[in-house]
């Protein structure tokens, strides 16, 4: 079944930020180019439409309680949207939203999906083509922490999380756009750890 890219801003049927043409268009000026990405079709389609899903699921920042590598508690709250929430109760997407600001601080209108966002779908799209980053991270599913074999030794750092969104999908949204990661020790964590 052929899938049909729907990216019309507010509507209640969209899957996609931006149309394959825009993530087309974004492709033809991107340096090393991916030859994973198909400029036509069902694969560029999944890939868009995932990479939609993958930008979307920022909306509410997660804190979940984890522990490193030595035990101790901490708690990690996932990067989120900012913002005023969805423009119509009936939209599909996550955007349009209210109270958004493109790089050079001026209102996005409430009534468009932004270049910037454009273009970060599409990269998303095209990095998902060469892997899928919404995997569990093999190092954090295993427990890694060392690794030895003669003379050579792998450690790795405290708190390993996967990066489902790469730096080059992040540096093309304005910072304002979202919240940071951000892991806290706190005493809180420790508490709840204790019960």
């Amino acid at each position: 079944m052929a899938i049909t890219i729907i990216a019309t801003p507010g509507a209640a049927d969209a899957n996609s930020f931006c149309t394959l043409a825009e993530a087309n268009t974004y492709f033809d000026t991107r340096l090393a180019l991916d030859p994973a990405w198909v400029t036509t079709g069902d694969p560029s389609a999944r890939l868009l439409i995932m990479a939609q899903r993958v930008l979307s699921s920022m909306i509410v920042a997660r804190k979940t309680l984890r522990w490193d590598k030595e035990g101790k508690p901490f708690y990690y709250t996932s990067r989120s949207w900012t913002g005023g929430g969805v423009v119509t109760s009936t939209q599909a997407l996550i955007w349009p939203m209210k109270g958004m600001f493109d790089r050079l601080g001026r209102a996005i209108a409430e009534n468009v999906i932004s270049q910037e966002l454009k273009e970060a779908q599409a990269e998303l799209a095209g990095q998902l083509g060469i892997a899928d980053r919404t995997l569990d991270s093999d190092i954090a599913v295993q427990g890694i922490t060392s690794i030895k074999a003669g003379s050579v030794a792998l450690t790795f750092k405290e708190m390993v999380q996967a990066q489902v969104l790469p730096d080059a999908v992040i540096a093309i949204m304005p910072p304002s756009w979202f919240t940071d990661e951000l892991i806290d020790y706190s005493t809180q964590a420790m508490v709840f750890a204790a019960v």
